[in-house]
């Protein structure tokens, strides 16, 4: 306790404490008595003056016994905030207390510190203030005022005086204080200056001064920037990291836009290199965008990307409305705030407006669209930024993937991203590194020094450096917790830097780990403070005060400020939440696995009803998370039950987070004993979730299993609607991306048998008869196909519009290549022009049949260029992957069909195409046309060898396991070159297509076009010109039936050509 008594020969630099006569420690806080200053010097100081709001009714309305009680519990709660940041008591003034910052010790983030310590007395006050209130019905308020500038300093006065500091800042300070408004910080200019970039101000203000001719601006501190690591860090010079901190200074300014990754083990000191290399960079004028990834959070999705878009964007700790207000005013010209890209943004962030209209994006869209958001706004920053991303061997899967594209985005910005990660990681943010340093241990000379810095010179000391250093084997973290350990257990005394021995160390006991280190240093905490550290814990590396009142109510900004100044916790934050972050990972590892596990259980069920309670309104936002800790406590059916609903929460904004809680529902399920009840209804509801998305994913690996598993659990319910759904899913994943043809006709009629008998709405039945009508289609299957898509337009009930539209456009595509022309083009026409009112993702989805036509020649691709055009441009500005290849592919395949229009252009996007089908795994079906479209090219630009050799395998690969509607583009362009190449092996294999086909022919003209046209080309090449002849008028012919539009110019030029030589 601060002794706010007279007489003393002196008082402690670091906490005031009156010092005993010829002391060389203080008796309270250890530290070193330093030789008395000189009577007088200059520094540059600031200056706090913290006064009781209304003292003279506080003395009306108490006793002098209780209000002095209540005056000497409030100042010791503020001097010793003070010192805990390094700052010197003054001087107390009956209600009020005035202390230094910067002097004795010249501090260079003097108004920071003072600043930080305003915060946290008022926080200490208010804790305070609510027991006065609760026993004596009084109110207790202080208000601070700050000022920075020159004093001098030093022991004023005759004789043994106190020491203190003189000069204008002084009285300011004062006035500061009086302008201040019950409960806030005044600061003045000269300070507000200072601290700016770290602190959130309010606006100049004029305000009235005692002693002032005119009013003098000021500002009120409101708060300290969010993620500042500036408190409870004691960090002294960093050793050792010369060359790293070098080569990070050298690729910021020779390689911006690039990826660095800082490697190695805990406690080599990542997140120190990390600090300082921010630092510098601040210094020299970069922006700062600091986030940390946390071990409870590596399975909430998005969990990452949100905290670095908080801090990119300043808002952390700020309410939703005020922080997208805060964000859009960042963006001038980015997007407006009601923008479809502000709503993206927003829900990133995790400040959506919740009475914003449900997007219609897709996920994948959402992503492309966020990484191009995030892109333009660093972008149009004005200064270089700095990304610097904590421990990222604990990012969330999603938010890897999302920041991985966003990093490859800043090629070509001044930005840099840099993350710290163990060696264990193999993320996609370790793969797009493009620089990477790995942390080795210190070299024990190295390891000396730093020892030495943290015990001091002390003449007591000597040769316990050098003992340490061996001991901690070139491990910062592990030497900085061994004295501590030392100092803990009382054979150190002092401070870091200015410790003595104060009893022989025999041996340097060194634990098998660095864990029990800290573990022993936790166990010798009071037993409160060790039960809120075990609370905190629990809640992760990162929490609030709010929340940790939830685990530990006797939690107050006392225990808090003790884990402080024991280096075991750090504050990050101050208003509106106080938010603090362990000092190092380990230690809440350390103290989260020592808690026994019944502790844990109850500790999590009650964390997770709390998170519940409190931000009711975002429950679904919190569903993840809510469903971690009620695992973690044991409750797995409710924890099962919210991982679905987080699964549904994110699946229009991630797919692939919406499968992972899928998965965890999916594992929790199989965990339950076999007769638990419902058992076999939880485990069937993931698996035909996952089952039932695989199409939008390429490497849903253990499908075939899970499907099984699937097939076995609804046999035992009776309960087939899960399995269709799943079934379906698993037809369109077949027939669109994995070329498994066969295997999808062989499951469609499994899923036919299930149709009749299963139970379910009519949303869900469309769905499943949409896989059938499509798969009958590929399989050329027609009649059954057109009557599937005649069962969905009868379907009674509320079917949504995507699903009949889809039935009513496959039907038209039908009805034009079995020859009923004009119902046919009615119904893909009228199919179209819906599809365009269902929304850009449905729109672009659904232009693929414009390329399937196309290619089949049955329209003018003229007639159909705006439309797969304008859905290009919806696909590409939502950024949805899917929707992107087959609009490229439909636009690409209708504008090389189209004439007097550029080549080039549409190579250019079928290539594209190709490109994001290889890179994402998806939609193989439009290889079929692409490829044969892409190797015609290749063959006009002299490269036909290069040009058969790569269309072969596909034909082939296609041909055994795709869909035989498609594949004739591949058979047609592979036969055209064999027989334009001409070799006898080529018209040989040429023959052998053909012949194939035949073996097991559709049936169906429109499939046989191709086959026409291709035997007609081979009886040219074999110099049969009669059969050439007669073979080029059945394909007009056709052709003329069919009214097939896109082949009538081919068809008469080939008809004219076998004609030729006869008129000739």
């Amino acid at each position: 306790m601060v002794n706010p008594v007279s007489e003393a020969n002196g008082r402690c630099g670091s906490c005031g404490n009156d010092l005993r006569a010829k002391a060389r420690f203080c008796d309270v806080c250890g530290s070193p008595v330093t030789p008395r200053p000189a009577r007088g010097e200059h520094k540059q100081v600031t200056v706090l003056f913290a006064d009781v709001v209304g003292s003279m009714k506080l003395a009306a309305a108490l006793d002098a016994e209780r209000l002095q009680e209540i005056m000497n519990e409030m100042f010791n709660r503020a001097a010793a905030v003070v010192q805990r940041y390094h700052g010197t008591v003054d001087k107390f003034t009956g209600d009020g207390l005035m202390a230094l910052f910067g002097a004795p010790v010249a501090l260079e983030d003097h108004a920071l510190r003072a600043c930080i310590s305003a915060l946290e007395i008022h926080s200490v006050t208010k804790e305070l203030a609510a027991e006065v209130l609760r026993r004596d019905g009084v109110a207790l308020q202080i208000r601070v005022g700050l000022n920075s500038g020159a004093v001098i300093a030093g022991e004023i006065g005759s004789g043994e005086g106190r020491y203190t500091a003189v000069g204008h800042p002084v009285g300011m300070a004062q006035r500061m204080e009086a302008a201040a408004p019950p409960g806030g910080v005044m600061c003045s200019l000269s300070t507000a200056r200072l601290v700016e970039d770290a602190t959130r101000l309010g606006p100049v203000e004029d305000v009235l001064v005692k002693g002032a001719d005119a009013p003098v601006p000021a500002r009120q501190l409101l708060g300290m920037e969010s993620e500042r690591m500036v408190l409870g860090r004691q960090d002294g010079l960093m050793l050792g990291r010369d060359e790293e901190m070098g080569r990070l200074g050298s690729l910021f300014d020779t390689h911006p836009g690039c990826l660095v990754g800082i490697v190695g083990p805990p406690g080599l000191g990542k997140s120190r290199l990390l600090r300082e290399f921010t630092t510098v960079a601040e210094g020299q004028g970069a922006g700062i965008v600091v986030a940390r990834c946390e071990a409870h959070a590596s399975t909430l999705a998005f969990r990452a990307l949100s905290r670095l878009l908080r801090a990119m964007f300043e808002v952390e700790g700020l309410g939703a409305g005020e922080a997208r207000d805060r964000t859009s005013a960042q963006c001038p010209g980015l997007f407006g705030p009601h923008s479809v890209d502000a709503q993206i943004l927003f829900e990133a962030m995790g400040i959506a407006d919740t009475t914003a209209p449900p997007l219609e994006v897709s996920p994948d869209g959402r992503r492309r669209r966020l990484i191009e958001i995030m892109t333009l706004a660093v972008r149009a920053r004005s200064d270089r930024t700095v990304f610097a991303l904590e421990d990222a061997h604990w990012i969330d899967e999603p938010s890897d993937e999302v920041l991985a594209d966003f990093v490859e985005a800043l090629d070509g910005t001044r930005s840099i991203f840099v993350i710290t990660y163990r060696p264990e990681f193999r993320g996609a943010l370790h793969r797009r590194s493009s620089h990477t340093m790995t942390l080795h241990p210190l070299s024990e000379s190295t390891s000396v020094r730093l020892v030495r810095q943290l015990l001091g010179g002390d003449h007591s000391l000597e040769a316990l450096d050098e003992r340490i250093a061996t001991a901690v084997a070139g491990n910062p973290f592990f030497a900085e917790e061994i004295v501590r350990d030392l100092a803990g257990r009382g054979l150190l005394s002092g401070g870091r830097g200015g410790y003595r021995l104060t009893s022989d160390i025999n041996e340097i006991a060194v634990p098998g780990t660095v864990q029990a280190v800290l573990a022993a240093r936790i166990d010798r905490l009071p037993a409160p403070t060790k039960s809120i550290l075990n609370a905190a814990a629990v809640i992760g590396n990162q929490f609030d005060v709010e929340t940790l009142h939830a685990l530990s109510p006797e939690s107050s900004s006392t225990r808090l400020a003790e884990l402080v100044s024991a280096e075991l916790i750090d504050q990050i934050e101050f208003v509106p939440r106080q938010r603090y972050c362990f000092h190092h990972p380990l230690v809440r590892t350390v103290a989260y696995e020592s808690q026994l596990s019944a502790v844990r259980v109850r500790a999590h069920r009650r964390l997770a009803a709390a998170i519940e309670a409190r931000d009711a309104g975002v429950a679904d936002d919190n569903a993840a998370l809510i469903a971690a800790h009620l695992e973690a406590g044991g409750d797995l059916v409710q924890a099962y039950r919210w991982h679905l609903r987080a699964a549904e929460w994110l699946r229009p904004r991630g797919i692939r987070a919406a499968r992972a809680e899928w998965e965890r529902a999916r594992r929790i399920a199989d965990g339950l004993a076999d007769d638990h009840d419902d058992v076999t209804a939880m485990r069937i509801t993931p698996r035909a979730m996952l089952i039932s998305t695989s199409l939008y994913v390429s490497d849903a690996d253990g499908t075939d299993d899970l499907y099984q598993e699937l097939h076995d659990l609804t046999a035992r319910s009776g309960d087939l609607a899960p399995l269709a759904l799943a079934t379906a899913g698993r037809i369109w994943s077949f027939s669109i991306n994995d070329i498994r043809v066969p295997e999808a006709v062989a499951l469609a009629s499994e899923l036919e048998g299930m149709v009749s008998d299963i139970v379910c709405d009519a949303a869900t039945k469309a769905i499943i008869l949409n896989s059938l009508a499509f798969i009958r289609f590929a399989n050329c299957e027609f009649d059954a196909a057109l009557r599937v898509a005649d069962a969905i337009l009868a379907l009674p009930g509320d079917v949504p519009a995507n699903e009949t539209v889809a039935a009513q456009i496959l039907r038209g595509i039908i009805g034009m290549c079995l020859g009923g022309s004009d119902a046919g083009r009615r119904d893909f026409r009228e199919g179209l022009e819906q599809a365009h009112t269902l929304g850009p993702l449905n729109y672009a989805t659904m232009s693929h049949y414009s390329g399937t036509v196309a290619m089949l020649g049955l329209c003018r691709a003229a007639d159909l260029a705006d439309g797969t055009r304008d859905a290009l441009r919806c696909a590409e500005s939502l950024g949805d992957v899917n929707g992107i290849i087959a609009t490229l592919w439909a636009h690409g395949s209708v504008l090389l069909r189209t004439e007097n229009t550029s080549r080039d252009e549409a190579i250019a996007l079928l290539d594209r195409a190709r490109v994001l089908i290889e890179e994402h795994n998806l939609h193989h079906i439009g290889m079929t046309s692409i490829a044969a479209d892409l190797a015609i090219d290749a063959a006009r630009q002299g490269r036909i060898d290069e040009a058969i050799d790569r269309l072969r395998p596909t034909f082939w690969q296609h041909f055994d396991g795709g869909s035989r509607v498609f594949v004739g583009c591949t058979a047609e362009a592979l036969v055209e070159l064999l027989t334009e190449r001409g070799s006898i092996d080529d018209l040989t294999e040429a023959h052998r297509i053909v012949e194939r086909w035949q073996v097991r022919p559709p049936g169906i003209a429109a499939t046989d076009l191709w086959w026409l046209k291709s035997r007609a080309l081979l009886a040219g090449a074999d110099g049969n010109s009669d059969v050439y002849a007669e073979l080029a008028k059945s394909y007009l012919a056709f052709c003329t039936k069919l009214d097939a539009r896109g082949r009538l110019p081919e068809a008469h030029r080939m008809v004219d050509e076998s004609l030729a030589p006869r008129r000739g």
